[in-house]
């Protein structure tokens, strides 16, 4: 039954509001549009049930409706989380962050007998979020989710070093006499005016640095390596780094947050969801009898929304935890 605090969950259980999703028939689009002109408290419910619908792109199965749904608006009732981004405070760095910080600083910047490096928090992004930023100098960072950007005390001045935890896009302004470098807890990364992604998240066995345009110097255990456009440099635990082209494709997606599942299994999903949200996937416990597929095309939603038609299509719950998305079937 339609009521006017009827939840996105409620609406997909009615088939006339299906309709009127598909467009047709004319009837029940009709309908729609007139309980919305009477009841435009609906529309934002309409609008999240219309976006899963378009996302599953078509209709749910009719053996997992009642049963699927009451999870799904149960598990989102209880979990669903949306974590701002916000200016970090001066208290924010714990004492293990500063060693950890300082001695990365020490070790790439050792061989240039530079002093180690102190670097002041500017940004940090939840598991929903990405946030973009202008630098002092001019250049500017897509700061990708639960990650965490600082700058050295002397940034535009004396250096333009940053610290980074997670993942970031930078677009660097050009500037022959302060290098522009990147230390991450595995990797330094050196440029004069480029564009280039690195992928550093502390919880990671390895860090990873694509280019785009002009060219970088890569400093890890010990190594240099100079990249040109396409090609990345992999920096793993214990097995040195290495040196890879890439689809350029792949990071356009990644800058526009497309993501696409064509018939994903469920390995192909946790790993899709760990690369363009920076997040582990855990699985509480594998399905049984059941193969866990799903098609679909996200443009730059959030991880809940799509969280939600996965888990809508494939009969399980999920929670977020620190960075982790936990899965039960």
């Amino acid at each position: 039954m339609l009521h006017s605090h009827s939840t996105a969950e409620e609406l997909l259980l009615i088939d006339s509001f299906l309709h009127y999703c598909k467009g047709t028939p004319e009837e029940d689009v009709l309908y729609w549009e007139q309980m919305l002109q009477e009841h435009p408290q609906l529309l934002p419910e309409v609008e999240r049930a219309r976006e899963l619908y378009l996302t599953m792109q078509g209709y749910p199965p009719i053996s997992l409706k009642t049963a699927a749904l009451q999870r799904l608006k149960d598990s989102l009732d209880a979990q669903e989380v949306t974590t701002p981004v916000r200016k970090l405070s001066y208290k924010w760095i714990a004492a293990a962050s500063v060693v950890a910080i300082a001695l990365a600083s020490f070790l790439v910047f050792n061989n240039k007998k530079e002093k180690s490096i102190h670097y002041t928090p500017l940004a940090e992004t939840g598991l929903q979020d990405r946030t973009r930023l202008t630098l002092p100098d001019g250049s500017s960072v897509l700061l990708s989710t639960a990650s965490r950007l600082q700058l050295s005390d002397n940034f535009n001045k004396g250096d333009r070093s940053v610290y980074l935890d997670g993942e970031a896009y930078f677009d660097v302004k050009s500037n022959a006499s302060l290098p522009f470098t990147v230390i991450t807890s595995k990797t330094a990364t050196t440029v004069l005016g480029t564009a280039f992604k690195v992928r550093s998240y502390p919880a990671d066995h390895n860090a990873q640095i694509m280019l785009a345009s002009g060219k970088v110097r890569v400093e890890a255990q010990s190594k240099t390596m100079e990249l040109t456009p396409g090609e990345e440099a992999i920096c793993e635990d214990g097995a040195g780094i290495k040196k890879a082209n890439y689809q350029p494709e792949n990071m356009q997606r990644w800058i526009q947050r497309k993501v696409e599942f064509v018939n994903a299994d469920l390995d192909q999903i946790s790993k899709t969801l760990e690369e363009y949200y920076g997040v582990k996937v855990k699985l509480e416990k594998r399905p049984t009898g059941k193969a866990v597929r799903f098609t679909g095309v996200f443009n730059n939603q959030q991880l809940n929304v799509v969280l939600d038609a996965i888990s809508f299509t494939n009969e399980f719950t999920y929670r977020l935890e620190n960075n982790e998305v936990v899965i039960r079937f």
